[in-house]
């Protein structure tokens, strides 16, 4: 026990706070001993001047021995080091980048175009996966999804159901909140202003809906009542860019609509936000449900077979959906099961997220069609970003760990003079982070230019408020941060392993490790490279092979009117008069009315099944409804029987069938089909013509069973035109479309263009897929030619001597190539094989698929070799070029 402490415990003086002062600042080593002598002073003027005079003249010899030198020395030393360290680290890195130009520019340029590209594949999958989840329950919402059985045999599914599951579910359940339906519609909309024009336009986003709407779903309501808005009949609510195009500054409410001339006449009672863009479900106007129960009388309530209605249910939180479902399927096989039983039939109604419809549900009559993406895709492009990422760190790895040895003697002098190996890490991780801010700083930049035009090539318009969100911001620190740490690390701990005593000689041997590393890192980049090419080509391969396919039905050429919405009891004679002036415009080859065109999908479904014979029970089939001409100007194949013909009066009463049909009614042949009476709509028809399968949908879809009617005025003109022309034609068309169906707009659109449009989210998904692949080659050619450049730098006093001794320039260059070709070949090896796995695994998801040809992988691989080979050769060339006499002179 030393001095001071003894006098501590031996007087029973309580000691001032001075003496805590002094342990304060007082450095460790010199403490106890002024403490001690201190302490003697102060017992000693206790008994000369008394205790309170004893504490003063101790305070005051401590106050004399504070010196804020020596405090802040000892205190803050350590910080202050760290920070000179820092500022050097910093002076250091800019040193080097300045003084290697093309390095610096080589690594920011890469991991910038990989931080950029990875950024917006990300917001783009961040777009996608939005769908629905504005809803403040998505996660609680689910939609009924209809599956429709025959004879123990899945026959369809679809995203419409009977309207009668919603009301059932909430009656039963009491896991079930709440349910609303969607029904749509579409017509000819009018609003009369008084002493003006009628404002009409044909709408085709209207739906009627359930009174529940809004206590399910979060649209926003700005005008109007959510609990009235929609109670009673020949209620509508409206989009506010509806009520703009109709009543422009006016105030809708109250206001009247007349739907296809005088057909229904509804009272606006609402206005609602516009539908956001990431709404599987879009609509402008919606009429009340009790409007559509008014007009069936109730069968829209309670029916279980019109399956036309979208179905939603709201879930209490903590439901097991599962459990429900189990549940759900018992309840119906006890109440309907009689009737299944019956027909032969099965109805299956599956609960299905909401926030699965985008990018999993592709079912029959989705709401949105062309606007649901494949989620398989979606997220392959998020693998894509990954490869972008990772090929652009790799380019940092490889050229930090070849420049290492330019950087040895560096190393070594600073380990001679007492650097620690942990200091030269932080060194090296330094420049890694400052060389990724930059990257960053400019990716951030990159982002933002390049956004409407990235959101214009997704098809999608990608609010640019994403950019401002903190889960953009928080991502561009993680891909900072990750590229720093993951490319910084592995040249940092190489760099700073060189024992100085062998680098200070000259003796720094060369890894074969990290040879090795290196080129493992080049096969994997070009591994991703000739993967994402292929992927690429197979991508546009397939969807060329379902645009080129033939249909079964001719679509070129076509022009089609839509029917006039308002119409009266004169339409059928007016529909033949208009045809007949039609005929008679110079260019028009032939005119025929449906009630459905290619390219449009077919709500109208219906029951048929055979007199005798052919499976039991009722199958559920699409029907259209077609005139003599339709047939023929379509050059649909008829395989056995005849088409509809004007010399039989009682076709009406006859029926065609599509090959599909024929073999579903198990009929041995067409032939056998012509000639046979079935049941359909209740009535006995006759079959007296089978017709070759054709495509109505695009070749995501199969061929589905068909009946056609003949009814020869219906939903679609279409107008066949032998001229180019069609501008004239248009014109010619004005005024007998004015003078039969007056009041009505003239409504066209080109049928090989509206058919196309089914392709679109295919064509774009290919033209991402192709952008970020053509990226992702870009950066590792980058890295390529910026490892060559160096590891030719290296090699360069071995040219010069080649070169004295009579090597010729080409053959410099092969040498200098072939030890970047060898690991190029190992990765188009390695990624043929892997590429033909997964392409082929992605195009088991199309009915109809092309076939993966051998040439893909050979231009994949060529192209790779030819870009790798021009990288590299280009600095091979430059090496090769150069005089022995400058490289050799300091030798």
């Amino acid at each position: 026990m030393n001095e001071a402490s003894k006098l501590k415990q031996d007087q029973n003086y309580k000691y001032p706070f001075s003496l805590c002062f002094l342990k304060w600042f007082c450095p460790d080593h010199l403490h106890e001993e002024i403490e001690g002598d201190l302490i003697q002073k102060f017992h000693a003027d206790v008994k000369r001047f008394g205790e309170r005079g004893a504490k003063e003249r101790l305070a005051w010899n401590v106050l004399r021995f504070f010196r804020p030198g020596i405090f802040l020395r000892n205190r803050l030393s350590l910080q202050i080091i760290q920070i000179y360290m820092i500022r050097n680290y910093i002076k250091i890195a800019f040193r080097n980048f300045v003084r290697q130009k093309s390095y610096t520019l080589l690594n920011v340029a890469g991991l910038s175009l990989g931080m950029a590209a990875s950024l917006l594949i990300l917001q783009y999958v961040k777009y996608e996966r939005s769908f629905d989840t504005f809803h403040s329950r998505a996660k609680d919402i689910y939609r009924i999804q209809y599956n429709g059985w025959q004879n123990g045999r899945l026959n369809f599914e679809s995203a419409v159901a009977v309207p009668a599951v919603g009301p059932a579910l909430k009656n039963n359940f009491p896991e079930v909140e709440a349910y609303t339906r969607f029904l749509p519609t579409k017509g000819m909309i009018t609003y009369e202003r008084p002493g003006e024009e009628p404002v009409t336009f044909r709408e085709e986003k209207a739906q009627y809906a359930d009174t529940s709407l809004f206590g399910v779903f979060d649209f926003k309501l700005i005008h109007g009542n959510t609990k009235q808005c929609l109670k009673g009949t020949n209620k509508v609510i409206i989009s506010q860019s509806t009520a703009r195009k109709y009543f422009d500054d006016e105030d809708p409410i109250g206001k009247s609509l007349k739907v296809n001339g005088n057909e229904l006449l509804l009272e606006v009672t609402g206005v609602f936000q516009d539908v956001p863009e990431n709404s599987h479900i879009k609509f402008d106007f919606l009429i009340s449900y009790e409007t559509i129960n008014a007009l069936t009388k109730n069968e829209s309530e309670n029916s279980w077979g019109w399956y036309d209605f979208y179905s939603f249910v709201l879930l209490k939180p903590g439901t097991d959906v599962k459990d429900l479902q189990a549940k759900w399927d018992e309840y119906l096989l006890k109440e309907r099961g009689e009737d299944w039983r019956k027909t032969n039939r099965k109805q299956e109604f599956i609960l299905r997220p909401l926030t699965d419809i985008h990018l999993y549900s592709n079912l029959l009559y989705e709401t949105s069609p062309r606007e649901l993406r494949d989620g398989d895709s979606v997220y392959a492009l998020s693998i894509i970003a990954m490869f972008i990422l990772i090929i652009a760190s790799v380019n940092y790895v490889n050229l930090a760990t070849a420049r290492s040895f330019n950087r040895a003697n560096e190393v070594g002098v600073r380990k001679v003079v007492g650097a620690l190996r942990t200091q030269l890490v932080n060194q090296f991780l330094t420049e890694s982070f400052i060389l990724n801010v930059l990257a960053a700083v400019l990716a951030v930049v990159i982002v933002r230019i390049a956004w409407p035009y990235f959101s214009e090539l997704t098809g999608w318009n990608i609010p640019i408020s994403f950019l401002l969100q903190k889960e953009f911001w928080l991502l561009v620190l993680v891909l900072f941060l990750g590229g720093a740490v993951l490319s910084g690390f592995y040249p940092a701990i190489i760099l700073s392993s060189f024992k100085p005593v062998a680098v200070l000689k000259g003796k720094i041997i060369r890894s074969a490790s990290g040879n090795f590393l290196r080129k493992s890192l080049v096969v994997f980049q070009f591994v991703a490279s000739v993967f994402l090419i292929s992927g690429s080509l197979i991508v546009y391969q397939q969807l060329s092979f379902m645009k080129n396919k033939d249909l079964g039905i001719s679509l070129e050429q076509t022009l089609v009117l839509k029917r006039p919405g308002i119409v009266d009891s004169l339409y059928e004679g007016n529909y033949e008069a208009f045809k007949t002036e039609v005929l008679r415009i110079p260019g028009v080859q032939g005119i025929a009315a449906s009630s459905t065109i290619p390219g449009e999908e077919n709500y109208w479904t219906s029951g048929i099944s055979r007199l005798t014979g052919g499976p039991e029970g009722t199958n559920i089939v699409t029907t259209a409804a077609i005139d003599h001409d339709f047939i023929p100007q379509y050059d649909v194949q008829i395989v056995a029987g005849r088409n509809f013909d004007s010399r039989f009066p009682n076709d009406k009463e006859n029926i065609l069938i599509n090959r599909a049909l024929a073999a579903e009614l198990e009929f041995k042949s067409p032939e056998d089909a012509v000639g046979q009476l079935v049941k359909h709509w209740g009535d006995t028809v006759k079959i007296v013509g089978v017709v070759e399968d054709f495509h109505q949908m695009s070749l995501r879809a199969k061929v589905i069973p068909a009946v056609f009617h003949l009814i020869p005025a219906s939903q679609f003109y279409s107008i066949k035109v032998e001229t180019e022309n069609y501008y004239a034609v248009l014109q010619a068309l004005e005024k007998p479309w004015a003078e039969f169906f007056a009041g009505n707009p003239i409504d066209y659109f080109f049928l090989d263009q509206f058919f196309s449009r089914q392709y679109e989210r295919d064509d774009r998904f290919g033209q991402v897929f192709t952008l970020f692949t053509g990226l992702a080659l870009f950066i590792a050619a980058l890295g390529l030619l910026g490892l060559a450049s160096f590891m030719t730098l290296q090699r360069t006093r071995e040219i010069g001597i080649r070169k004295v001794l009579g090597s010729s320039v080409s053959g410099i260059i092969l040498l200098l190539s072939k030890g970047f070709m060898q690991p190029v070949l190992i990765a188009i090896v390695i990624a043929c094989p892997l590429a033909w796995f997964l392409m082929n695994q992605w195009l088991q998801s199309f009915p109809y698929r092309t076939n993966i040809n051998l040439w893909i992988f050979g231009i994949s691989g060529l192209l790779v070799l030819i870009i790798a080979f021009v990288s590299v050769s280009s600095q091979a060339m430059k090496a090769a070029m150069t005089k022995p006499a400058e490289t050799l002179k300091y030798e």
